[in-house]
């Protein structure tokens, strides 16, 4: 009995935990030069944003992206945004033409939306922690965050994504 309860107020304090984080209200560019409000503009009424921070990262999304079987159109709403720093503003046609060159479909561009914030400010305001794993949020257009999985993509990690999806 006292492992039951101790599993249920875990379950409990993650949740209300994440029921009290907010996504950051930002404005940011896609990859097609469109100019994003967020949260409000994103894609869906629930979206799938996977947090990336090094270049490297990108193979960890792009195994989630396969897993769930994401495509660039139709089924559930999902974006990339890289949090690459408010510093590498100064670069930023640098860094967005990089990113250009390596995608070069329209509706991939658009689902790609880089941040030039401060990378701890942003980890702050979501309760992230560090910048060697990437997160997946879940998030709704008003900014409520349902959930947030750390790390690889598991058999576990995508059930519980399922399960947070409206």
């Amino acid at each position: 009995m006292f492992r039951f309860l101790a599993i249920t107020v875990s379950v409990f304090l993650a949740t209300s935990a994440i029921a009290e984080i907010k996504f950051p209200e930002l404005t940011s560019d896609d990859l097609n030069g469109r100019s994003m409000n967020l949260p409000a503009d994103l894609p869906g009424e629930t979206t799938i944003i996977f947090v990336a921070y090094k270049q490297r990262q990108q193979p960890k999304i792009d195994a989630w992206v396969k897993r769930l079987g994401l495509t660039e159109t139709g089924g559930p709403a999902w974006v990339e945004m890289p949090v690459v720093g408010k510093g590498a503003a100064i670069f930023r046609s640098f860094v967005d033409n990089g990113m250009r060159s390596g995608i070069t479909s329209q509706k991939m561009r658009a689902r790609t939306i880089t941040i030039y914030s401060s990378r701890s400010a942003f980890n702050r305001a979501m309760g992230l922690k560090g910048r060697n794993d990437i997160y997946v949020l879940l998030v709704d257009r008003d900014g409520s965050v349902r959930e947030i999985i750390r790390g690889d993509v598991s058999e576990e990690k995508v059930d519980q994504l399922r399960a947070a999806y409206p």
